[in-house]
């Protein structure tokens, strides 16, 4: 018993348990300031809408007019409108970007939804909160570039569409302009996600090129394809912006039924899709907006950084 109790007593304690992987230890990354976030899309907004106005309005142009985008009409007095733009675009990308990002935070701490699925439901939110709260300034932006010098003033054009049609005529187009952003936001949603983490992942040669293009690049691509799928809900809150503000205008799924009917009347099938591509701006317009976004992400996503480098400082 002696012997056992000596044993006992010279035991060597229990190793420790082992240390936790860095990855178990490392915490998750704190997110972004709102207010960081905000003043980011908000900058990025305006230097993008500002340096694209003439490009918007020519897009604009050639399909109220149904004239082709190159036609040396469109070019006239690229900067007209250019302040109800910029205001509009700077918001609109003020809010869509961060509300993105918040969400998507959000849903990311979810177990229930793949990374992807939380991507998709991030952009379609954005969307429609961007829908809902500016579809009243785009349209009165719309109005105002059919006006001439001096007669421009959002104020004074929304105070005569307030009096020669109503209040409810500010909503024109809301209806085609939620089922464009949901549709966008829900593709450019996922396809970024999938694109950017597969670009995370690459080998040569493109191991080669620089992180910045490439998420550019990623970013261009996803913004193409949500725009030709979201291209026909488009067009239709285009025809419905351009139509006068004392007529009624076509429903949205009228708007898409009388496009197919032109393209219906064409006599070949490369017609058809020709009239349909130029009606729906696939091509220039998907570029503005394939290049817009990509170049106001890549915008916003370094103001992110400069700001949160700042208030880390303060």
């Amino acid at each position: 018993r002696a012997g056992a109790m000596s044993a006992s007593s010279t035991a060597k304690p229990l190793p420790p348990p082992p240390l936790s992987s860095p990855s178990e230890t490392t915490a998750s990354p704190a997110p972004e300031s709102n207010l960081v976030l905000l003043m980011s899309g908000f900058a990025a907004g305006v230097t993008v809408s500002g340096l694209l106005n003439p490009y918007d309005r020519a897009l604009f142009l050639s399909v109220s007019k149904g004239r082709p985008f190159v036609h040396p009409h469109n070019w006239r007095r690229p900067f007209q409108g250019v302040g109800q733009s910029v205001v509009s675009r700077a918001i609109s990308t003020g809010l869509w970007f961060p509300i993105e990002r918040i969400a998507s935070q959000r849903l990311n701490g979810s177990a229930e939804l793949s990374t992807s699925m939380a991507a998709a439901l991030a952009g379609q939110f954005a969307g429609v909160a961007n829908a809902v709260l500016l579809s009243p300034l785009s349209m009165v932006k719309y109005a105002t570039w059919g006006l001439p010098d001096g007669k421009r003033s959002f104020f004074r054009t929304s105070m005569k569409i307030l009096r020669t049609a109503g209040a409810l005529v500010f909503f024109r187009g809301l209806p085609a302009t939620c089922l464009r952003d949901v549709t966008f936001g829900g593709c450019f949603g996922v396809m970024r996600h999938q694109l950017c983490t597969s670009t995370d992942q690459r080998g040569p040669p493109m191991s080669y090129l620089p992180d910045g293009l490439l998420q550019f690049g990623s970013n261009a691509v996803a913004a193409g394809a949500a725009t030709v799928l979201s291209a026909p809900f488009n067009y239709a809150r285009n025809i419905q912006f351009a139509t006068s503000t004392v007529d009624s205008a076509p429903k949205t799924w009228a708007a898409i039924g009388m496009l197919l009917n032109e393209a219906v009347g064409k006599p070949t099938l490369g017609k058809q899709l020709r009239h349909m591509q130029r009606r729906l701006n696939v091509g220039w317009g998907t570029l503005r907006v394939a290049g817009g976004m990509a170049l106001t992400s890549c915008i916003f996503t370094s103001f992110v950084t400069l700001g949160e480098a700042w208030m880390a400082r303060t």
